[in-house]
């Protein structure tokens, strides 16, 4: 079971150097080009606390990759969907294609942890979508394209004093409504991410929860994680690789 009050910063990866860092970056980038010829499509969503610096982890991920062959989509929380539609249709219309990537902030759970919050979707309609949420991931898992479901989790004094700082720097423009609201109510949203979370967990799709309260240690797991995730996948030795590649420099 995920509990967040239960992930502490001090559990994490320890900070890697500049170095270090730049080798996973180009170890990913290998990754991006194996996959590619492999024609296997990967979906990263990147969900978080507000203020958890996603879009921090969004740049150390791309920045070395082909931009043409990845997109990112960020949609708002706060958007309506079409009713005449499936709630997942919105979803659909931006998958990759096989052998490329989609890095998806504010996903559709992130929709859905908002519309639980602002009690604006009915227990039944709810259950219903984390349903076909579970479906949709399993069904496309089975069609060579994988998910990777990252959460990234600050403490309530962490966010509190990152919020201060946008607001001090006379950045509040940066702050939505929701935004506010989480830390103002940090309690109630841990809870809403947590049941959320659990219910969308599976073997296939799991949920990764990153401590993000030290932002540049946040960067060094997630990368970690998120290259051993694909190495496996593509059972390829990302390491050896990049070494060939620099004849045995590293």
């Amino acid at each position: 079971m995920i509990r967040l009050k239960e992930t502490e910063p001090d559990e994490v990866t320890s900070e890697l150097s500049e170095k270090d860092m730049e080798n996973l970056q180009e170890r990913l980038f290998i990754l991006q080009n194996k996959a590619f010829e492999a024609k296997i499509a990967n979906i990263f969503l990147i969900e978080g606390w507000s203020s958890s610096g996603r879009g921090e982890i969004l740049q150390v991920l791309t920045e070395r990759l082909d931009p043409k062959k990845f997109k990112v989509h960020s949609p708002f929380v706060h958007q309506s969907e079409d009713k005449n539609f499936p709630f997942l249709r919105s979803f659909w219309q931006v998958l990759p294609r096989f052998g490329e990537s989609l890095f998806y902030l504010n996903s559709y759970l992130g929709r859905l942890a908002f519309l639980k919050n602002e009690d604006k979707i009915e227990k039944e309609d709810y259950e219903d979508t984390i349903l076909s949420v579970l479906n949709t991931e399993r069904m496309l898992s089975k069609d060579r394209l994988y998910f990777h479901k990252f959460f990234l989790h600050i403490s309530e004094k962490e966010q509190s004093k990152r919020l201060g700082k946008s607001k001090k720097n006379k950045r509040t423009w940066e702050l939505s409504s929701y935004d506010k609201d989480q830390s103002k109510h940090y309690s109630k949203y841990r809870k809403t991410f947590e049941s959320l979370m659990n219910s969308s967990h599976s073997d296939i799709c799991p949920w990764i929860v990153i401590s993000a309260d030290d932002s540049e240690k946040a960067k060094a797991q997630l990368l970690t994680t998120l290259v051993e995730r694909l190495e496996k996948i593509l059972n390829i030795n990302s390491a050896e690789e990049l070494k060939l590649l620099l004849g045995g420099k590293v």
